[in-house]
This record gives C-alpha cells, structure tokens and sequence, in this order.
C-alpha cells in the first residue's frame, strides 16, 4: 500500500510520535521528515504560507487533506484502517469516552503542562506567579487523572484505544522531564498507565 500523505515535523517529538504509532499499529504508511529543524523550517515564508500559525507537526495527505493538529492527524490515520480499527472505539459510547480523554487532555493539561515547561525551556519567560499557578493547574489534572485510573489499565474498555497512545504520548516530557520520584509515587496510576502504555 503506497503512503497515505507525509508527515511533516521532527522525528524526535511526543506530538509526531501520536501518528507514527497509530500508523503503525494500523498498518498505515507514512512517509516522515527526519531532516525537519523545529525552530527553522516552521518559520519559513513557505511553511507559514501554508501553516500560518507555525504548529507542528502537519499532515499533507496524498489526497490534498491538510490537518495541522497532531491529535486530529493520528484520528485521521487511524480512520483510514482497512475494514475500521478498534482504536477508534466499537460503538458510538466508546467513541464519546475516546474523544472525552482526548479532549480533557488537549483542552486542559496541556495549557497547564505548556504553563509548567515552556518556562523551564526558555520557550516563554518564567514569571513565578504564572508558573506556580500553571503548576498548580498541572498538579491538579493529575490528581484527577491518577483518580480516573485507581481502576482502570485502559482508557476506555479492556484494550488499547488512540486515546491511550494520545494521552501516553501528552505525557512523555512529564515523566521524562518533570515528574520526581516521589511524584511518580504520588501519582501510582499515572505511572502505571504510562507504564503500561509506552513499555
């Protein structure tokens, strides 16, 4: 089967990593931009021209699609599975609760885990009372996502869904950067989830 489209950012980030894993749990080829300089070539005249906000990474499908949101671009992908794909929930109920997780994730972790490590990247400048309130924001999401886990492996069901990959991936610079080992304690489920997830 030919490549469905070209995913468009570096190879190494947690964002591009939500579609190679879809892709290759559905058997879906992509074609990928190793050479791809975040910082450089986002900010060109032709990639703004056709990307004018900048995101990354993007999905230029074989098709003519274009997707610029790395959690639509892996539930794209994972649409595109032959004869469908449990990932993406096998009745309208899973669908919702798939949608949910990523949703809370995209809408409200995210800012807050962005509040926490922009500063520590020198992507934003560290004001303290802006980062220990997305800090705050941060630790909260966790206490209720640890919460959510207590009795669950899986997001939604018994088996992997494209909201577990999406949620594992939002997490990898939290644990590799972040999270102390107390935390890691604090937040058993969490870990176990990512554990779980991404071993």
């Amino acid at each position: 089967m030919a490549p469905i489209g070209t995913l468009i950012g570096p190879t190494v980030n947690q964002r591009n990593y939500k579609a190679r894993i879809v892709a290759k749990y559905v058997g879906i080829e992509i074609n990928t931009t190793p050479e791809f300089q975040m910082g450089v070539d986002n900010k060109t005249p032709e990639y703004l021209a056709k990307y004018p906000v900048g995101k990354v990474p993007v999905f230029e499908g074989a098709n003519g699609l274009s997707l610029t949101d790395s959690s639509a671009i892996a539930y794209y992908i994972a649409s595109k599975a032959e004869g469908g794909t449990p990932l993406l929930g096998k009745t309208a109920e899973e669908t919702a609760e798939i949608l949910q997780y990523i949703l809370f994730f995209e809408a409200d972790f995210s800012p807050a885990h962005a509040g926490v490590m922009y500063p520590l990247f020198g992507y934003a400048p560290y004001i303290q009372p802006a980062f220990l309130a997305a800090e705050k924001e941060f630790f909260r999401f966790l206490d209720a996502f640890n919460t959510i886990l207590a009795d669950k492996t899986f997001l939604v069901g018994e088996r992997l869904t494209i909201a577990d990959i999406i949620v594992a991936c939002d997490l990898i610079m939290t644990y590799k950067l972040y999270l102390t080992a107390e935390d890691r304690k604090t937040y058993r489920n969490v870990t176990r989830f990512f554990k779980t997830i991404t071993g």
